[in-house]
């Protein structure tokens, strides 16, 4: 299992898409719309980062077509993604 806070992000003009492991192990989603200034934040869900890599790609082909008004719009075939761990740090003031 991969520890909390785990990101994994992709860009698919004109949106960023990142997804993220929470403490109890599941993966929110934020969408960021760099066209239209938006972030769409969705609910916790999914429990392996596959699903929710592919969940996270029909969000987004949901909302550019239903709420950026882009009916067109798809996502590519192939989507790189970046992966992030995060390393604990101790912040000392």
């Amino acid at each position: 299992m991969r520890p909390a806070g785990y990101t994994s992000l992709t860009e698919i003009e004109p949106l960023m898409i990142e997804i993220q492991q929470t403490s109890d192990g599941l993966w929110t989603m934020h969408l960021f719309d760099r066209r239209g200034g938006f972030k769409v934040i969705m609910p916790p869900s999914e429990f392996s980062l596959q699903d929710a890599k592919e969940k996270a790609l029909i969000s987004a082909r949901y909302y550019m077509q239903k709420y950026a008004g882009d009916a067109e719009w798809t996502c590519p075939r192939s989507v790189q993604w970046c992966d992030f761990t995060p390393r604990d740090v101790i912040w000392e003031t």
